[in-house]
């Protein structure tokens, strides 16, 4: 297992110097690799510090306000018109090779915490409980990556300014936002149930 987690660590660090070294025009996905593979991280101390109630419940408070971050990278696809979506030239290729393989990397690695966290507090509870569990963190999430996308809010701003928070939360609520959240909660529903179904397929 702590093997297999520094393996991960390893292919995204390779991932994030291809974009730092390689002239593209994402150098702003190494920022969001590494706030999706926050709530990785932290999904990982929750299943480390099972034993720690207490502890395990606040790194859980903190994953939840990371998690969006992951997901959101599926709105990065927004950035395909900078440098147009016909696919015709050498540029082209590489820029959307580059921007797929960041978006891809940010899901799975969402899915994935999403997985781990779900098996802590859901694995000893019926299929029921694990799925209520994903309707309720997909559309939480869909609003945050909401916030995050048209309000530029931070994570971290809940925190060092609340007030803030609060205010811009109140003001965006609206037929945009509801779309917004009902289309991309369904969406990373329909991910993460899909991503259970064949975690348990039985291979052998």
């Amino acid at each position: 297992m702590e093997t297999d987690i520094v393996r991960v660590h390893l292919v995204i660090l390779g991932l994030l110097l291809i974009i730092w070294l390689v002239p593209t025009n994402y150098n702003f996905l190494i920022w969001n690799i590494i706030l999706a593979l926050i709530p990785f991280d932290l999904a990982l101390l929750i299943r480390y510090f099972k034993k720690y109630r207490l502890v395990q419940i606040l790194i859980t408070i903190v994953w939840l306000v990371f998690f969006p971050n992951a997901m959101y990278m599926v709105t990065d696809f927004s950035h395909l018109s900078s440098i147009g979506t016909g696919l015709m030239t050498e540029t082209q290729f590489f820029n959307y090779a580059i921007l797929a393989v960041c978006v891809l990397t940010g899901l799975i690695l969402g899915i994935s915490s999403a997985h781990i966290v779900g098996r802590v507090y859901c694995q000893k509870l019926s299929t029921v409980w694990t799925i209520m569990f994903y309707v309720v963190l997909s559309f939480v999430s869909a609003y945050g990556i909401y916030l995050g996308r048209f309000l530029r809010i931070n994570s971290w701003e809940i925190v060092s300014d609340p007030q803030k928070v609060i205010k811009l939360f109140m003001a965006s609520i609206s037929m945009h936002s509801l779309v917004f959240v009902i289309s991309f909660g369904a969406l990373q529903f329909a991910l993460l149930v899909l991503y259970h179904m064949v975690r348990r397929i039985n291979i052998d």
